[in-house]
């Protein structure tokens, strides 16, 4: 039998060079790390980069540029408990130092967040977003909305209650409000509850209103007729699953001015939250679910 002559080996692979072998991601320059650390997502920073080594979690909590905008949306992510979810709100906005231009959340953020948030960005904040927030009420959010002077978006999403007197409060304190986002998760019809204190709020506050979603709403055709005739400069009006509204010859008249218009029942295709089917008969009573919460990580503000 023949045998392959030597020549013919393959030759084994050469070693990696030592610093590609051990690389030491704590040597990266700053300006590097920065880069990653803006990619990464601000629940991941929280809870995540202290494991990775030192000089990570030092630039994660000592450079404010970093959370100037914080995004804390849970995007899918299984729950986090209240408890470590309002530790991660806290640190956030302290390590913003004062800068924070724009704060969204989701989950079960307190009054206390806000709270922290007007005493030390009152004069920084122009976008607050606010989603499935259940443990932040109208009264105490209205009496904090006043300090954010500079605000221009406000979203309150997927929340049990209305807020009359915070769109009261915004609409006088923030002269720069252009966009307002109120969006329930189910629309319920309740035929006997009043359901215009919020449109109320919008029409007589916030004349210069560009944008509008009132998503699954319970306003009338009353409520939606003073919000067009107080808000002259709106451009955008999303009303859909606001089924107390009957769109009549005289309201598609008065809604043909705004040049982006979508009906209560257009579809939901690109509507980005989650919500319910409709109950169109009988009062619906939240219930709150026997939830599960998990912890993906061990949060750290060391």
């Amino acid at each position: 039998m023949a045998y392959p002559s030597s020549s013919h080996r393959e030759e084994p692979a050469p070693a990696p060079a030592p610093e590609e072998a051990t690389r030491d991601w704590a040597e990266l320059p700053r300006d590097a790390l920065l880069t990653v650390l803006h990619k990464l997502g601000h629940v991941d920073i929280l809870m995540g980069v202290a494991q990775v080594c030192g000089p990570w979690a030092r630039a994660a909590r000592e450079e404010p540029e970093l959370w100037r905008r914080v995004d804390l949306r849970l995007h899918g992510r299984r729950l986090i408990t209240p408890r470590r979810i309002n530790s991660m709100a806290r640190e956030a906005v302290r390590r913003g130092a004062g800068q924070c231009q724009a704060f969204w959340a989701e989950g079960a953020l307190d009054q206390s967040v806000i709270s922290l948030l007007g005493d030390t960005s009152a004069l920084s904040l122009k976008s607050l977003r606010l989603i499935s927030c259940d443990w932040i009420y109208d009264t105490p959010l209205a009496l904090t909305i006043t300090k954010f002077t500079l605000l221009e978006e406000l979203e309150l999403s997927n929340y049990r209650a209305d807020f009359p007197k915070t769109c009261t409060a915004a609409g006088k304190a923030c002269p720069l409000l252009k966009r307002l986002r109120l969006s329930s998760e189910r629309f319920v019809k309740h035929s006997q509850v009043p359901a215009d204190g919020e449109a109320a709020a919008i029409a007589t506050t916030m004349p210069g209103l560009r944008s509008l979603q009132l998503f699954a709403k319970r306003l009338t055709n009353g409520g939606l007729t003073a919000i067009l005739d107080g808000c002259p400069l709106l451009e955008s009006l999303d009303i859909r699953h606001c089924f107390n509204i009957v769109m009549n010859d005289e309201l598609c008249a008065r809604c043909s001015l705004v040049e982006m218009l979508r009906h209560p029942h257009d579809p939901t295709d690109d509507y980005d939250l989650e919500f319910s089917s409709p109950d169109m008969d009988y009062p619906w009573v939240r219930m709150t679910p026997q939830t599960e919460y998990y912890d993906e990580w061990e949060f750290s503000s060391r």
